[in-house]
């Protein structure tokens, strides 16, 4: 059994995978041979110890705090009941259930001139009606700290922590990853840097991203993302600017290459108003396998992008977004892949309604996800929208389209979603909403293709405490 300072360090100290998350699973011989039984219990024992420190931080800001300083308290909890048409998202022979989950949270918020800090922790007891043995415990957890340390310097974190056995994972409407059956994952990703500002508009900020995987399912493996970062912005009046990036990652895998990625890029930057720019930019990507495995069909590649773009505010509600280019994927085995490049987004907001709207194509990579698939040439089109009706009820939508073509192996994916529902609220704390899902995906590889259908009933309340 850990003690309480191996806990303390596992979730403070993460750095191999994550800033709130437990590198010292590698240490306790858990990720590689531990069963799962043992993991959940330290996952559960060091969770309990997190949510303590972080209480306990919290409230030694809040105390310390100047008067000012806002803080807002919100306990909160939803039960939601859950029919899936395909529980494993299988090709053939789908299993149906139902699933009931109770969900207690926690959000917190510190907000002064100097001072925001938010944390969303919300866990997820899972019931399955007609085999228990799927049942578990989710987790989730969202902080961001932006602190003003001085007149130039400036502070910022961010970590996302999953663990959960829905196949399908979704952040903020979108998908950001599919599995191949219901297992046990965890997903964490995080970042901090320090910022200096030289001047109006001018800074240089350096700081450290992680991601780290793993994933009990059949084809899952665990991996770390460690990538070291500096940028800087240089403004040479009010109309010309000049941005310049730079990244190094180290990637480690438990059952295919680990690698090395270099990173630089420039970008020209004009604007004829402050709210509306152009600009052109260059992205160059060196990507080095330490150890090639003898039947990997992965080599070191030099990845190049050139693009034109245009970023401007439309009126007090609205932004757009757009740029176009050509990439250049080159394999030091001879072989490449090249293709256009192209991103735009629209968003606007008024008192009834949002609205956003993504498309993007080009260059991608997948390796901390379900599939470790390598580079792909990527179509994707996202947009979510929300009406409310009347003061109490609001109707929301989106949609999601993928297209997955991979470099590596001989496999391209399509898959496309969608999701409608309506919310009403009571009391402005209680709402009770349901809504419908489809997904569907086709795949070149026929085990990954799957149809399925969901429809959730969710009862949710949280009640702010503001002192």
């Amino acid at each position: 059994m850990p003690s309480k300072q191996e806990c303390y360090d596992i979730v403070i100290l993460g750095k191999e995978k994550g800033i709130f998350s437990l590198w010292m699973l590698d240490a306790h011989g858990l990720i590689k041979g531990g069963d799962q039984r043992s993991r959940t219990s330290l996952f559960t024992r060091c969770l309990a110890v997190f949510g303590i420190l972080v209480l306990i931080s919290t409230l030694s800001l809040a105390i310390s705090a100047h008067a000012a300083m806002r803080k807002t308290l919100t306990p909160k909890i939803s039960i939601h009941e859950e029919y899936d048409d395909n529980i494993d998202l299988e090709p053939t022979n789908e299993e149906s259930d139902w699933i009931t989950v109770i969900s207690p949270g926690i959000f917190v918020e510190l907000e002064s001139s100097e001072t925001m800090f938010t944390l969303d922790y919300e866990a997820g007891f899972s019931f399955y009606e007609d085999d228990s043995s799927r049942d578990s415990t989710r987790h989730r957890i969202v902080a961001r700290w932006d602190q003003e340390l001085s007149q130039h310097l400036r502070f910022h974190l961010f970590d996302r922590f999953n663990r959960s056995e829905d196949p399908v994972l979704v952040y903020e409407g979108q998908i950001e990853d599919i599995g191949r059956e219901r297992a046990i994952y965890y997903r964490n990703s995080g970042e901090t840097s320090l910022a200096y500002t030289f001047g109006a508009e001018d800074l240089i900020a350096a700081g450290y991203r992680n991601i780290y995987a793993d994933d009990t399912s059949r084809l899952g493996q665990n991996s770390r993302g460690h990538e070291a970062f500096a940028n800087l912005e240089k403004w040479f009046g009010p109309r010309f600017g000049v941005g310049v990036t730079s990244l190094y990652n180290w990637s480690v895998f438990e059952e295919t290459s680990d690698f090395d990625q270099y990173g630089a890029g420039l970008t020209l930057n004009y604007r004829w108003v402050a709210s509306r720019r152009v600009y052109t930019r260059y992205d160059f990507l060196d990507h080095e396998l330490e150890e090639p495995h003898a039947d990997s069909q992965r080599g070191d590649f030099r990845d190049h992008e050139a693009v034109l773009g245009i970023s401007m505010t439309l009126g007090p509600h609205a932004e757009f977004s757009a740029e176009g280019g050509y990439y250049f994927h080159d394999y030091d085995n001879g072989d490449d892949n090249d293709g256009p490049v192209y991103k735009a987004s629209f968003n606007t907001q008024t008192q009834r309604s949002s609205i956003r709207l993504e498309v993007e194509g080009g260059l991608d990579e997948r390796y901390y996800a379900a599939e470790t698939l390598g580079s792909f040439e990527n179509q994707k089109v996202f947009g979510i929208a929300d009406y409310l009706l009347t003061e109490n009820l609001l109707i929301f939508g989106s949609g999601n389209f993928g297209s997955e073509d991979y470099f590596e192996i001989d496999r391209k994916d399509e898959f496309w979603s969608v999701t409608a529902g309506l919310s009403l609220s009571f009391w402005r704390w209680l709402q009770l909403s349901l809504q419908g899902t489809y997904t569907d995906r086709d795949s070149d590889d026929p085990a990954a293709e799957f149809r399925d259908n969901r429809v959730i009933l969710r009862l949710s309340g949280g009640y702010p405490y503001t002192f």
